[in-house]
């Protein structure tokens, strides 16, 4: 009985008799190599010695644990250190940068409240630079946690690069001088390289020297390699009708897309008034036939003072620029002439997806709306705010932020 009682106190994790109770979390008391040191051909054991016992979780250490180059790295605990290599031993002529992970905790469970970064070099000059940036998700605009981000440099093939944190954001120190591939994934098996046919990616180039701060921007994307598809339409009122697609679309369009609108037997054409990028719930077409003045005093002037004919008198579409960057799958129409009820025929050409490729489609729908009474409206012009900014020769309308990521390779 008494030789159990020992066992179970020699097995609990206490301070010894008459310590003081501790309440601070372990300290760092070395690392080996040093930081910022260049170490050729180094093989041994990164060892990270604390000042008192530690006690860490290997799979959430190694989770955790943000290491450039990009690979598997093994995890050996000491009783008061810990000791890093990666799976297929240390590369030559590499700069390691590591982040020890908060979180690590004593015999008390005191634990660290923030991480530990430090780089040093196998072999290369260590530099001044220090490369950031964000990682999205271009559908959602919302940040991505744990993104891989990695630059490679021809022909070598060293995985430099790092994981995001909570707000999608990431950096990195000591990049060698060099032109880069940088790509942002979600390593979605975990085997630390980019399949684009499965996860969703970005890409960019970076130049790294001494002294260079670059920030980035990537936008995920999910691996498409098929155009987009109009799935449905439906006639939200006499004059409006909402497009859906199977991808989502850029937004602005970088072409110029186009949509026809007929009866079933094809004999009947119905102009359009123009397109915006959006559900029709979140979009207007205020000077549209069909809608009510949004400012009666500028209507009472507009009569007051004819300006022309109206500018658009055929089925031709006009899309207008959108103030919002956000991908969608959806695009309200907005018709010149009401609508009937009955069955109608709608196609789709020139529709871009995140990954610049064109699609359409048609599809019909069905119209059940009551009669439309259309207001009489001032002898005005219709303001196509597209073609008066191809007009002024304009050619930087579409975002210049959204035309750097949709013009990458695919």
């Amino acid at each position: 009985m008494l030789a159990a009682a020992l066992g179970i106190a020699c097995a609990s994790e206490q301070p010894p008799p008459g310590a003081l109770p501790d309440h601070q979390p372990p300290q760092i008391e070395s690392i080996e190599p040093a930081p910022d040191s260049i170490v050729p051909g180094f093989s041994g054991a990164l060892r990270v010695r604390f000042d008192e016992p530690v006690r860490v979780e290997d799979g959430s250490f190694l989770r955790q644990l943000v290491a450039s180059p990009l690979e598997a790295y093994r995890l050996e605990k000491g009783f008061s250190d810990l000791r890093l290599q990666p799976r297929d031993g240390w590369r030559d002529s590499v700069v390691y940068c590591m982040e020890i992970p908060a979180g690590i905790r004593d015999l008390l469970s005191n634990q660290t409240e923030i991480g530990t970064q430090f780089c040093f070099s196998t072999g290369v000059e260590m530099i001044d630079s220090e490369v950031t940036g964000t990682v999205l998700n271009a559908e959602t605009g919302l940040p991505e946690l744990a993104a891989s981000v990695v630059f490679l440099q021809a022909p070598d093939s060293v995985p430099y690069g790092g994981l995001t944190d909570e707000n999608g954001q990431f950096e990195l120190r000591s990049l060698p001088s060099g032109t880069y591939s940088s790509f942002a994934y979600v390593d979605q098996n975990g085997n630390f390289r980019l399949d684009r046919t499965l996860e969703p990616y970005d890409s960019a180039t970076v130049t790294s020297f001494s002294g260079a701060r670059p920030d980035l921007l990537f936008r995920l994307v999910e691996p498409d390699s098929t155009p987009p598809r109009l799935l449905r339409a439906e006639a939200r009122d006499s004059f409006t009708v909402e497009l859906e697609f199977d991808d989502a679309l850029v937004r602005p369009q970088p072409g110029d897309p186009g949509v026809t609108l007929t009866d079933t037997t094809g004999t009947v054409s119905y102009g359009v008034f123009g397109l915006r990028m959006g559900d029709a719930a979140s979009v207007s077409f205020p000077d549209a036939p069909g809608s009510a003045p949004a400012d009666p005093e500028a209507a009472a002037d507009s009569a007051q003072t004819p300006v022309g004919p109206p500018a658009v008198q055929d089925s031709t579409t006009t899309l207008e620029i959108a103030t919002d960057e956000l991908p969608t799958r959806f695009v309200t129409v907005r018709l010149l002439e009401a609508l009937a009820s009955g069955t109608y025929l709608i196609g789709a050409e020139g529709f871009t997806n995140m990954r610049l490729l064109e699609g359409g489609g048609d599809t019909t729908f069905v119209a059940d709306v009551p009669e439309a009474v259309v207001p009489p409206s001032p002898d005005s012009a219709v303001i196509d705010d597209t073609a008066a900014i191809r007009a002024a020769g304009d050619t930087t309308a579409i975002d210049t932020v959204t035309a750097r990521i949709l013009g990458r390779g695919q």
